[in-house]
């Protein structure tokens, strides 16, 4: 019988095209085929909060519905799973690690987390839901690889209501220079993963894009896709808060300000582990810029602006 794969956060940005990946929909396999490769076979069982309101991504073969804080619902949803994708709630993964733990099938959970500091003055409220989740998944007791990916491509889509307003892009920090990743390197790396023998306890894994940009950067290759002579401004954090009031409540922008400022610090290298799980080099940012044009009101080819989040 083929394994069975739990995918939490089925609807979301890297679950969905997890999914995708582990249905065999990309690559080998085809709309309705279990998901194989190297010979294994798998049951993809995607986990909803709401299906009335995002039904499960095509591709999956079994739905289970439950909030990832609902321990009850996550033992339900873990019934003979034997690997799980994991993606941390506000609990920090606690009602899952509880479930997880009572899962006598479970062999081997893939958490995707961030690159959270080690330096306890660094970790704010952003960071510390992946600290503490990291932490609270390793002491399950169940085999775990954390996927701690640079920030993502789709950061950029928050520069859509400046784009268009006018040509240019208001950030507190242009000069933050990090390798961006696609989400679907993450997703394609969290299905190698999961595909992969279990480690001997936990292994954390970096995951980045193949190249550091910083803003101007991004913005100028966004630019160039999109036809337009686009340009960056710097803005205080108070004002960048209040121009997104709109779209992110005030203590979570604080939070992404805060996440920027630790990046800032950091500097984050590039680094191969994506060619090492898939046997490819990740997306570049004019790809995903070029396959995501048409959030920013230009034709696409790739995933629609539905598509994006």
């Amino acid at each position: 019988m083929p394994e069975t794969v739990l995918v939490t956060g089925a609807t979301g940005t890297v679950g969905r095209r997890l999914v995708t990946a582990l249905s065999g929909q990309e690559g080998q396999g085809g709309k309705g085929s279990k998901g194989s490769h190297g010979g294994r076979r798998f049951t993809v069982r995607a986990l909803v909060r709401d299906p009335g309101r995002a039904g499960p991504p095509e591709g999956a073969d079994e739905t289970a519905t439950g909030d990832l804080t609902d321990s009850a619902a996550m033992a339900e949803a873990l019934h003979g799973v034997s690997t799980a994708f994991v993606v941390l709630a506000a609990d920090a993964g606690d009602a899952f690690a509880q479930a997880a733990e009572k899962t006598e099938t479970l062999r081997h959970l893939v958490v995707v987390s961030a690159d959270a500091p080690s330096d306890s003055a660094h970790r704010g409220p952003l960071f510390a839901r992946h600290v503490l989740g990291e932490a609270r998944m390793t002491a399950t007791g169940v085999p775990v690889t954390v996927l701690r990916p640079a920030p993502f491509a789709t950061q950029a889509l928050g520069w859509a209501a400046d784009l268009a307003a006018g040509d240019t892009v208001h950030v507190v920090h242009p000069d933050l220079a990090v390798p961006v990743i696609d989400p679907r390197d993450v997703a394609e790396a969290a299905a190698a993963a999961l595909r992969g023998a279990p480690p001997d306890g936990a292994r954390v894994l970096r995951l980045s894009g193949p190249q550091i940009l910083d803003v101007p950067e991004r913005v100028r290759v966004l630019g160039e896709v999109l036809g337009r002579e686009l340009s960056v401004a710097r803005v205080e954090p108070d004002l960048w808060v209040d121009r997104v009031a709109p779209f992110l409540p005030e203590a979570y922008a604080r939070g992404l300000l805060d996440v920027e400022r630790y990046l800032h610090e950091r500097r984050l290298p590039v680094v191969p582990t994506v060619r090492e799980l898939t046997g490819r080099a990740p997306r570049s940012f004019r790809t995903w810029a070029e396959d995501h044009a048409a959030a920013f009101g230009a034709p696409g080819r790739g995933p629609s602006s539905k598509e994006t989040s």
